[in-house]
């Protein structure tokens, strides 16, 4: 009876030694999977992070190609007023069913096609009658003075308007070229250069209505 009472205390004893020990290897357990879920939290915090992150960064790479296109927008062209000389029966320019803000989407789409192209707006002055007006919203490419050709649409920047010129080629003396708008009798009085040539127009959208800064433009701009 005395061995049984001492096993039964010894048994007692180990049980009570090793409570402590599974209890503390439970804990252990408990904590480690608390690490665990608390660093899968900030795993997943840090993903949505890293994705407003991105978000935010495609925002400002947009908002700086808005603005971008915005400007070019608003580097209006300043034509050389018509004198109407050789209008007769061709005053009229094309239109379309596209209002302004779909001709302007359609109009920068293209432009991305086309490396260092821009866009440009139209002042009502009639001079490139009945080819465009201020319903248009032209496309200009950066190509090789070179290459530029006898008929080619180009814009130079005017020395007095301090503004872009969109007229025709006409002549080319030595290596500068002399340009008329085609609603016009008379050529330019300013030579193209390389100095002053900015771009060549490949590209035309037509709207139904003139662009706020065309309604809002002076023509004695133009004339002046």
């Amino acid at each position: 009876m005395q061995f049984g009472s001492l096993t039964l205390l010894v048994a007692s004893v180990l049980g009570s030694l090793m409570l402590p020990g599974a209890l503390r290897a439970a804990g252990e357990t408990s904590a480690a999977a608390e690490l665990a879920a608390l660093r899968a939290e900030v795993a997943t915090l840090r993903a949505a992070v890293a994705e407003r992150d991105n978000t935010i960064s495609a925002l400002q790479a947009r908002t700086v190609a808005l603005e971008t296109d915005i400007n070019a927008v608003q580097q209006t062209v300043a034509l050389a007023s018509s004198d109407g000389a050789t209008g007769q029966g061709l005053g009229i320019a094309p239109t379309s069913a596209l209002d302004w803000s779909s001709a302007m989407k359609i109009a920068t789409a293209a432009r991305f096609l086309v490396k260092g192209s821009n866009l440009l707006t139209v002042m009502p002055t009639g001079s490139m009658k009945p080819v465009f007006d201020e319903r248009a919203i032209l496309l200009t490419e950066n190509a090789n003075y070179d290459d530029l050709k006898i008929g080619d649409i180009v814009t130079y920047k005017h020395p007095r308007y301090g503004m872009p010129v969109v007229h025709r080629i006409m002549e080319k003396r030595g290596d500068k070229f002399w340009s008329k708008g085609d609603n016009n009798g008379k050529m330019d009085e300013v030579y193209i250069t390389r100095k002053n040539f900015q771009g060549r127009v490949f590209g035309i959208i037509y709207a139904k209505e003139p662009s706020a800064q065309a309604r809002n433009f002076d023509t004695r701009i133009a004339s002046r």
